[in-house]
């Protein structure tokens, strides 16, 4: 069977204190595998903290970093740093630190990156104009070679572009935290497990629910698998 792996949760302190005994504890509670891990990213990230409890639980915390790119003078070299000491892949939240996914001044140098180490983006992608599908569909087209997740689908009202993109670019992945039940099984039913995976943006949401959902609208096994862990797997060096 396929290891269980939550690609979407913070950690530290930020928005809330989350420890990562928090985060295994809650996992434990259903049985998930693995998780990846990211600073709470509200413009200052201390990527040192997720280090810190992925050696504490080394096999099952993947640790993913966090940078603000108006830091143009050490973003690049801070993602730089934790890429050579790890991290498989980086978070951006276009909405809190106020800047277009599509920027070619600030989200190119941090791609580069990540396309130069072979590593994963996740973004924030609920539906505003900073992070809108239609940004992640400039990007993907423009680094074809980087693994883009979109967070939480294009949720509220752009999800249905949201599978137009996936659909569009091959490296385009949807990420399914806070998509309600409906949203969630057009998504799946629209793209299948190559394409969706499973996210709780811990520690906010409902943890057995976000499982929950997963299992009710697989169309089998093997969907499900792909889902709730091949997939990011499959994208994770």
């Amino acid at each position: 069977m396929m290891l269980k792996v939550d690609a979407h949760t913070h950690v530290g302190e930020g928005a809330a204190a989350w420890s990562g005994r928090d985060v295994v504890e809650r996992m434990d509670t259903m049985n998930v595998d693995k998780t990846v891990v990211f600073p709470f990213t509200e413009g200052f990230f201390n990527n040192d903290a997720v280090v810190k409890y992925v050696k504490e639980y080394p096999e099952r915390l993947i640790p993913f970093c966090a940078v603000n790119p108006w830091d143009e003078k050490g973003a690049a070299d801070e993602l730089e740093r934790c890429f050579k000491n790890g991290f498989k892949g980086v978070k951006l939240h276009p909405t809190i630190c106020g800047f277009p996914l599509s920027s070619k001044r600030l989200a190119d140098p941090l791609f580069e990156v990540v396309q130069a180490y072979d590593r994963v983006v996740i973004v924030h992608g609920s539906a505003d104009l900073y992070n809108c599908p239609t940004e992640f569909d400039r990007m993907a087209r423009r680094f074809p070679k980087v693994p883009l997740i979109m967070a939480h689908s294009g949720y509220f009202w752009e999800w249905e572009q949201a599978i137009e993109v996936a659909l569009e670019n091959d490296n385009l992945y949807l990420e399914t935290s806070r998509v309600p039940g409906f949203e969630t099984s057009k998504i799946m039913e629209k793209l299948g497990g190559d394409k969706v995976i499973w996210g709780t943006d811990g520690p906010f949401c409902d943890y057995e629910w976000e499982f929950n959902k997963i299992r009710r609208y697989a169309k089998n096994e093997t969907e499900f698998d792909k889902i709730m862990g091949g997939t990011i797997l499959s994208l994770i060096k």
